[in-house]
């Protein structure tokens, strides 16, 4: 009688309850690697060159002719000029670095919502699975973040049209949009291994 009340189905339910933390600790954690990978990725586009961000532009707008909109908006990213508040700036950068807005226009809640799910989702998955399958922690969570841009930035996007095809982006615009990933993979890791040391 006590063994049928322990389980669910078949599955301890101490195992669920373990595994529904690490998934909320996971998307936690996926949230604020969100936010690393938007810091260093905002400070990559700012310091790129004139030339090389405003084809990075242009493949985000989908026009490759934008002219003197594609100058002006690489003068606002170079200055990184914001038209609100501190917040409002901060999640207007984060939305247009990962493509989720073009860069002239202030990204609304849904937007914001949406990239940082592209990130909590992802976390809480593995949040679950690192304790199962040990070796996902590759690289201390290196795997993880170059698993997260080949899967999200290089296919899914274009594919479900949020970004334009590969081939349009400079290839810096990958080498940036990798090493960010791999900072929001490290830090998610980071933040899971010292949550398993309090646990």
């Amino acid at each position: 009688m006590n063994n049928h009340r322990a389980t669910r189905e078949g599955v301890p339910v101490a195992g669920l309850r373990a595994v529904g933390i690490d998934m909320v600790l996971g998307a936690a954690a996926g949230a604020v690697g969100v936010w690393a990978m938007d810091q260093l990725g905002w400070f990559m586009l700012r310091a790129e060159n004139t030339h090389t961000l405003a084809r990075d532009l242009e493949a985000r707008d989908g026009d490759a002719d934008a002219g003197a909109g594609t100058a002006a908006q690489v003068r606002g990213v170079q200055a990184g000029a914001s038209d609100g508040g501190a917040t409002a700036g901060a999640l207007k950068k984060a939305t247009q670095v990962s493509g989720v807005s073009p860069t002239h226009q202030r990204p609304g809640p849904g937007a914001t919502v949406f990239h940082y799910a592209l990130g909590m989702l992802p976390g809480a998955l593995y949040g679950a699975i690192r304790r199962i399958r040990p070796s996902v922690r590759t690289g201390h969570g290196v795997l993880y973040g170059v698993a997260l841009f080949v899967i999200m930035d290089e296919t899914a996007a274009p594919l479900t049209g949020i970004a334009s095809a590969p081939g349009r982006y400079p290839w810096q615009a990958h080498a940036r949009g990798l090493a960010a990933h791999v900072v929001l993979g490290v830090t998610t890791e980071i933040l899971l291994r010292a949550t398993d040391r309090l646990r």
